[in-house]
């Protein structure tokens, strides 16, 4: 399967968008006092499991729309949901255990990505299907 632009494009605004968000939670826990390396370690673990997270989710609705059966499409973004988010909980377990990282500042990014989707909507980078089909 040849990865489509869109899913490039995507992902690359994500990317982005999630480290932006990360600086600025950094930025936050400074400013009141509470970071450190274990915040910095945890809020890039979780910008990562964020970024993969939506890539992996882009590559199923990709191989999902190829399918061309409705039933197997719904199938597999089902399968998908499950697994991604039985990942992201393992991840999460894992940075919680590990006493090097901050778990909490590793939950914060995987908020991110809709906080991106949202940025871009208000800045008209981005416009759902809705209002494109309007415009």
């Amino acid at each position: 399967m040849k990865l489509q632009k869109a899913v490039k494009r995507e992902t690359a605004h994500i990317a982005l968008g999630v480290a932006v968000f990360t600086v600025l939670e950094n930025i936050i826990y400074f400013l009141l006092g509470i970071w450190n390396t274990t915040v910095l370690g945890g809020s890039l673990v979780g910008a990562v499991l964020a970024i993969v997270n939506f890539f992996a989710l882009a590559l199923t609705v990709q191989a999902a729309a190829a399918t061309g059966d409705e039933k197997r499409s719904k199938l597999k973004m089902q399968f998908s949901y499950s697994v991604r988010m039985l990942v992201v909980l393992l991840a999460l377990i894992a940075v919680f255990a590990v006493p090097f990282l901050d778990g909490v500042s590793a939950i914060f990014p995987l908020l991110f990505p809709r906080l991106t989707i949202v940025a871009m909507q208000v800045m008209g980078v981005y416009k759902p299907e809705k209002q494109q089909a309007r415009d």
